[in-house]
């Protein structure tokens, strides 16, 4: 790197050093200049005929000997140049200078830069042009800003070698220890589950050009759980399986305009557990347009319009069974459709969510807030419920791909209308979300920095009649990004039953059920370096509401079980 460097700071030196010589080598070969004593002698003789030319011959004289004097400086410095970069080429002065690298002194460069003194013209004096061929040597502000070029280009250099002909390569991978622990009393029975888990994401990231730009994930993980990159310590000495989890192309023809294909995260997911759980990946298609100003009281200001459009299901059941032909004793395996408020006798439409708002960050020196707010539409969610029963999840889930599940997807909680059933109690789920951010650089100590976050999340399902809202807080100070860094996190969780949909909400903060619960969240993560961290999570949860057969309400965790607790404990390594 030390040998690259000052490779690359010659190069620039000598490239400098040759613009400053190219108008007197120029000006040389075009026409030639006469000997220094036959110029002096035309000068004296119209000196003779004209007496007022003496002070400018005097001047010529000066400016002769200054510029004899700077072309032998650039001689000398050329010189000093060659054999310095004699010195780094050869294989003795590449080992010594691996051995112990150092900086060498590259002296001073001269400005490219010409500047002839303006000086009037003799009268009846025929006097031959001498060019200057540069002004006084750089400044100390100059050659700092050479150095910085430098470093930027060895930078630059450095992160072309992590990539493979253009691809970045990225990830992380994680060892979790997963303790679930619950008591016994009259409404539930006990849990006590205490696993190994690993997760592994391997990202792959080329963009083709200024405009385009392809990205793949590859992850661990189970094919019936959408919630969860992790696989447990199981399955004796089987191997686990490799699914790509995300795969997506963009386009982006200006630095302000986005538009994006594949499987993804949501347009708005924020990692802040409340929604959508951050392991999600959704089918579809995603737009982004932002608009950056600034102003001075809010300081740099970020618009952004957001819209997704993603695909759950693709049916392709052109009419279903009749009423009839459901209640046979041997019904069509179509008909657990019809279990699902879908219409006897008619198409079974896809399932699709419509996500669209707006996000507005203002940052300045110290602080940074955000605002945003969205709605999600969503199309035919029952599908969602019925592929988590056991008669739903082969007609939804097994058409991926041909999978044959063994198993419905994890997650459920939504109210339905009968217990264990594939209608939910919700006549549609049209949510609405608020969010605000807040972010300072906080304070320093003797050992690291702590940067404070405050974040609020609320929300409301408007197409419930009740359990239709839910909330969330929480307060970060510190990070990790050396060894002894501590970072600590609170976090207060409270969703409501119909509120939002379970299957693809937080399955930490909610355990069995992702929504009618009272989570408190309390975290702390060390540091051991930039790459590695040791974090430590427990969740304390609890219900809201039980089964309410007069309102067609049922849940299938109930208000009045012991509180339940999950205590995580991770290594968490990036790459």
């Amino acid at each position: 790197m030390q040998t690259r460097r000052l490779v690359t700071s010659t190069v620039v030196g000598l490239a400098a050093l040759l613009m400053g010589l190219s108008p007197i080598l120029i000006f040389a070969n075009d026409r030639p200049s006469p000997p220094k004593e036959q110029t002096v002698a035309s000068a004296e003789v119209a000196t003779k005929s004209d007496p007022g030319a003496n002070d400018q011959v005097t001047a010529l004289k000066e400016q002769m000997a200054l510029q004899q004097k700077q072309i032998e400086q650039l001689q000398k410095a050329l010189d000093d140049q060659r054999r310095l970069l004699e010195q780094l080429l050869s294989p003795a002065a590449a080992a010594q200078q691996a051995a112990q690298p150092q900086s060498p002194n590259l002296g001073q460069v001269a400005s490219a830069v010409p500047m002839v003194p303006a000086a009037p013209k003799a009268a009846g004096a025929t006097l031959a042009p001498v060019p200057n061929p540069g002004a006084a040597p750089v400044t100390q502000a100059e050659m700092q800003g050479y150095t910085k070029k430098v470093d930027h280009l060895d930078k630059t250099l450095d992160a072309l070698n992590k990539g493979l002909a253009g691809f970045k390569l990225s990830g992380d991978f994680r060892l979790r220890s997963d303790n679930v622990f619950r008591s016994s009393n009259s409404v539930a029975g006990p849990q006590q589950n205490v696993r190994a888990r690993y997760r592994l994401r391997f990202n792959v990231d080329r963009a083709a050009n200024e405009q385009t730009a392809v990205h793949l994930q590859l992850g661990s993980g189970t094919f019936n759980s959408p919630l969860s990159f992790d696989s447990d310590f199981n399955g004796s000495v089987a191997r686990g399986p490799i699914f790509l989890s995300e795969v997506w192309g963009d386009y982006h023809p200006t630095k302000n305009l986005s538009f994006r294909g594949g499987r993804m995260s949501e347009v708005f997911a924020d990692n802040a557990r409340f929604l959508i759980d951050d392991d999600v990946r959704l089918d579809g298609f995603q737009q982004v347009i932002q608009k950056p100003f600034s102003t001075s009281s809010l300081g740099k200001v970020t618009v952004d319009v957001r819209a997704g459009q993603y695909i759950f299901t693709n049916p392709n059941v052109q009419v279903l069974p009749t009423a009839e032909q459901c209640a046979s004793a041997t019904p069509p395996a179509a008909c657990a459709y019809v279990a699902a408020g879908f219409p006897p006798g008619r198409k079974v439409p896809s399932t699709n969510m419509f996500d669209q708002g707006i996000t507005v960050t203002a940052s300045s020196e110290h602080w940074s807030n955000q605002f945003a707010f969205n709605m999600e539409f969503w199309r035919n969610p029952n599908s969602i419920q019925l592929a988590s029963l056991s008669s739903g999840y082969p007609l939804l889930g097994n058409s991926f791909y041909g999978a044959v599940l063994t198993g419905g997807f994890g997650g459920a909680g939504n109210g339905t209308t009968t217990k264990g059933g594939a209608i939910l109690t919700a006549s549609s789920y049209h949510i609405g979300q608020v969010v605000y951010r807040l972010d300072h650089n906080g304070w320093k100590s003797s050992r690291q920095a702590w940067p404070i976050s405050l974040e609020f999340h609320g929300a409301q399902n408007f197409g419930a009649d009740f359990y239709g809202y839910a909330f969330m807080g929480q307060l970060s100070a510190g990070e990790t990004k050396k060894f002894g860094d501590v970072a600590v996190k609170y976090a207060f969780f409270y969703k409501q039953a119909n509120s939002m949909i379970s299957q693809i909400t937080d399955d930490d903060v909610g355990t069995g059920t992702g929504v009618n619960l009272r989570t408190h969240m309390i975290r702390i993560d060390l540091g051991f370096n930039k790459h590695m961290a040791w974090q430590n999570l427990l969740f304390i949860q609890n219900e809201l509401a039980g089964d309410d057969p007069a309102r067609n309400f049922f849940v299938n965790v109930q208000k009045g079980t012991s509180a339940q607790y999950r205590l995580q404990s991770q290594l968490q390594f990036t790459f």
